[in-house]
């Protein structure tokens, strides 16, 4: 399976672009699409998912263009949107039941599915004939990952999965996608850099609707090697450091300020070079993407 996101752009009324000149390919494998809230994640996601079409550019889907043809894609498409919607009367079991109706599953097949769906997001048997509408946003984006597993896709987009979700939940939903990833496509939209570091095989910045890079983990990694430093300094330095390199977190202690910088030399005097983080590379090239004065 293969999908192609060939010099995608989208432009909205007022002649505002939420997407520019944007080209990708993927094969089987877990992307992590990481960028700011703002920079055309989830444009990008509803256009791939066929929900929009891009003004100028095109999606291939094992080589067919999914604006000419969707169903091509749509018969194998998992999506679990950024907005994702229940009804709140409904049990786990009722809706899925209904969205597999909607997707063309037969009944037999549906209460199959469902049973192992539910059993897979760890929706045990006391709470999935309870309302959707009294579960907990992580019991929610349960039964939203479910609902997206329900026809087997080749071809799966979550946006945003676990926002709002408690750390238990993120780590749980996490290794779920990791389990999923499998022969299929996964891409996983978020601007939560510890969620693409766990389960991303390769990663897509994106900033102001543009494409920053694609690679793999290690060769972000790569890009500010040499770059990440950890740096003290009294409280009222802070501002002018912030000013002159990236911090990436910061620890009040009795002894000043501790900071993580990235910079491309010793930032201060109390400088100590350090491992570099994905975050690093990801504040990194988002920074440099800005000042290049690109998007």
């Amino acid at each position: 399976m293969h999908l192609a996101i060939e010099h995608a752009s989208k432009r909205y009324g007022g002649g505002v672009w939420g997407l520019r000149d944007f080209s990708l390919e993927l094969e089987p494998g877990v992307l992590g699409l990481l960028g700011p809230n703002g920079a055309g994640k989830s444009t990008l996601m509803t256009i791939v998912a066929t929900i929009t079409q891009p003004t100028e550019g095109r999606v291939l889907w094992n080589g067919t263009d999914t604006a000419e043809e969707p169903d091509a894609l749509r018969s194998v498409l998992g999506y679990l949107p950024q907005d994702f919607g229940v009804y709140p009367n409904l049990n786990a079991v009722e809706f899925l039941e209904y969205m597999a109706a909607i997707k063309g599953l037969s009944a037999r097949r549906a209460r199959r599915r469902v049973k192992e769906l539910l059993d897979l997001v760890h929706l045990g048997p006391e709470v999935r004939r309870r309302p959707v509408g009294g579960y907990s946003g992580g019991m929610r984006q349960r039964v939203g990952i479910a609902q997206a597993l329900l026809n087997d896709p080749q071809l799966l987009i979550v946006d945003e999965p676990t926002a709002g979700l408690d750390p238990h939940e993120r780590v749980r939903f996490r290794n779920l996608l990791s389990d999923l990833a499998g022969e299929r496509i996964v891409i996983l939209s978020t601007h939560i850099v510890t969620d693409v570091e766990a389960v991303a095989t390769d990663i897509a910045l994106i900033a102001k609707g543009r494409l920053v890079k694609h690679a793999r983990p290690e060769t972000l990694l790569q890009r500010v090697e040499g770059k990440a430093w950890e740096v003290v300094v009294p409280s009222e330095e802070l501002p002018a450091l912030k000013e002159r390199a990236i911090v990436s977190s910061t620890a009040r202690r009795s002894d000043g300020v501790h900071a993580r910088v990235v910079a491309e030399e010793r930032p201060d005097e109390s400088a100590v070079a350090d491992e570099p983080t994905l975050e690093d590379a990801y504040l990194y090239l988002i920074s440099s993407h800005r000042e290049n004065g690109r998007g």
